[in-house]
Formats: C-alpha cells, structure tokens, sequence
C-alpha cells in the first residue's frame, strides 16, 4: 500500500477523531434529552485543522500535485514522516502536553515547504510555474508563522487561514479543472486571496473582516468564472454552495459559530466534494490505479440542510428537527469520503485480482 494511501486513511480517522465529538457537544447544548460523550470537544478545531485538513493537503503538495508537476511523488519515507508528525501534534494535543503540538505542527508545515520548493521551478514538461504555485507556498509559510503564534495564544479562528487560504491557492487549478479546462483569472483570484488573508486575521473588528471576506468572494466568484461555466451538474451546484456559504460568512462573522462553521464546513468540505474529479486525480496517483468515482448529491444535501439548521439554532429557531442539525453535517461528510474509500478499495482490487489472473495466465501457458 502507497504512503500516500495510508496518509488519506491516518486523515479519514482523525476526521472521525475530531468530528463525532463535535457533533455530540452541538446536540447537547441544543438540549438533547440524554448525555452525549463531549469529552474530546476541546480538541476538535485543532484535530480538524491540524489533523483532518494537514494531512488532506499534505496528500495534496506531497504526492498529487508532485506527480502532476515533477513527474513523481515525494518518497515514501519523507510522505510517512509527514504523517508521522501530524500524528504526534495531535496525540500530543489530547494529552495535554503544552505548546509541542504547535511546534510538532511547524515542523510538518516546514516538510511540505521543503518540498515545496520544487513548484516555484520549471515542471517535469518544461512549463513555469503559475499563480497558484506560488500562493501555496505562500501559504504554507503564513500558516507556519501562524502555528507559532498559537503555541503562545491560541487562535482557533486564526488557524482557519490554512485550510482556506490553500484552497484559494490551488482554485486556479482545481476549479479549472472540474468545470472543463475553463480558464481562471489568475490575478484577480490572488488578489481574492491577500482579500480573505485580510478578512480572517481581522476577525476580532467585525467591520473590517466582514468588508474584506465579501470584497475577497466576489472577486474569486468573478475571477474563477463559476457562474458562468458549464459541464457536470455536481461539481458547479457543490462550489456555488461553497461559494455561497463563503458569503454568508462574510456578511455574518459578527456571529462566532457561523463565520467559523460558514468557512469551515459550508466552504472547505463543499469544495472538497465538488473537485471530484481532482479527487479521483489524486487518488491516481495514491494507489496508481485510474479510479472512476460516482458522485452522489446524498452528502450534499445532508450537510447543506444540517448547516442551515446549524445556522436556525444559533438564530433562536427551536424545534425538534434542528436536534439533527450536527448528525445531518457529520453523516454526510462521513458518506462522502466512506464512499469515496469504498469505491477506491473495491477498483484497486479489481484491477490487482486482474493482474493476478493474467500472471497465471501466462505463467501457466509458458509451463
């Protein structure tokens, strides 16, 4: 098994780590009428940030985009580093040990900078390096500067920035990509991006931040071209939804529970599943087998309706449906990627017992 397959499995269970516990504590300060176990709840942003979106986008700079850019993965050695140290940072995170998981964070973002280096040089192809290749590892430094400052003050609103500000620096591929090799306005999206950099580290002046995040929206909306593009139903209805959720948490980040959630659920995971095909891409060359993934709108729809149940609850809407708001949000993303683990598992098998079968095959002609 790849070291790339292995770092999306560590991602998937520290997804489940960091999720079911938020789930339970939403429900219980909704007033469910029997006790949940929250006691991980004081972990999830960290174990979702640093632990779910780290090895995500470790996937991403270590193996997919390697492969695109310079031909090749990174090793195999340095990928299970990687995965090793975002491991610690968050073990060390649940068992309380003070400011490492920060450091341990820093050195993981210092691994995917180092390899990072070959973007900002001339691909495998001869091509120069774009717009996008350059704000990742902007990114990358920004975000470790901003782990660093975490171990002193922790900011989980701040840490954000991250996973947010990544998906901003790969849109001009990815959405590219999705919506049918449409062309994305590079400098308008990069503009977008130093526009919602300025917007979540303002957080605490609800004005500024508010101003920022719209102004930064509109210009990725305009600039990506997603109104405007054509192709697949799926991955233009999921990143309008992103883009969607992406607004409304600009307008209302005086609300701490819907700008965070507004970004990080309604905005990351709608792009995570509306890049499908760059999924599939990417699972390529995590298992080396050409992977066909079916999407299904049933994860769509259960986290979008959970999220606006979310939203009804933290306005003062109280009735019993809203109780699966946190179910609705979690057992959608869990569908998602459950299907996408399946769906891989069961190809990479077929293609393995197929490649078995003609090596008998042959062996047993030459005999």
């Amino acid at each position: 098994m790849r070291a790339g397959l292995l770092l999306f499995i560590e991602g998937v269970g520290l997804l489940l780590l960091g999720g079911i516990p938020a789930v339970f504590n939403f429900m219980d300060l909704q007033g469910f009428p029997l006790q949940l176990p929250t006691t991980f709840f004081r972990f999830h942003w960290f174990i979702m940030v640093y632990g779910f979106f780290l090895t995500l986008i470790g996937n991403e700079v270590l193996v997919s985009l390697s492969v695109e850019w310079r031909g090749s993965p990174a090793p195999d050695l340095f990928v299970v580093s990687f995965g090793a140290v975002v491991l610690a940072a968050n073990l060390s995170s649940i068992f309380g040990v003070p400011e490492v998981p920060f450091y341990l964070v820093d050195i993981a973002l210092v691994l995917l900078l180092w390899h990072s280096k070959v973007y900002l040089s001339s691909s495998a192809m001869g091509l120069k390096p774009r717009p996008h290749n350059y704000l990742l590892f902007l990114t990358l430094e920004f975000s470790a500067f901003v782990a660093s400052v975490e171990a002193v003050v922790q900011l989980p609103w701040l840490s954000l920035s991250f996973p947010v500000l990544t998906v901003f620096s790969v849109v001009v591929r990815d959405i590219g990509l999705v919506l049918g090799g449409r062309r994305i306005k590079g400098g308008e999206i990069a503009v977008s991006f130093l526009l919602v950099l300025i917007g979540i580290t303002t957080y605490t002046i609800p004005q500024v931040s508010s101003l920022f995040l719209v102004a930064g929206w509109a210009l990725s909306l305009h600039g990506s071209g997603l109104l405007r593009s054509r192709g697949r139903l799926y991955p233009r209805l999921s990143l309008i939804m992103a883009w969607s959720w992406l607004l409304l948490g600009g307008i209302l980040s005086r609300n701490y529970d819907v700008f965070v959630h507004s970004l990080a659920v309604g905005f990351l995971f709608n792009v995570v599943f509306g890049v499908d095909s760059v999924l599939a891409d990417a699972l390529l060359s995590l298992t080396g087998t050409r992977v066909r993934l079916k999407p299904s709108y049933v994860p769509l729809v259960l986290l979008n309706f959970g999220l606006v149940l979310r939203f009804a609850f933290d306005f003062g809407l109280s009735f019993p449906i809203v109780f699966s708001a946190a179910p609705l949000q979690g057992l959608g993303i869990l569908y998602f990627f459950a299907s996408t683990l399946t769906q891989v598992l069961r190809q990479v098998r077929k293609v393995e017992k197929r490649a078995s079968l003609t090596f008998k095959g042959e062996t047993t002609h030459s005999g």
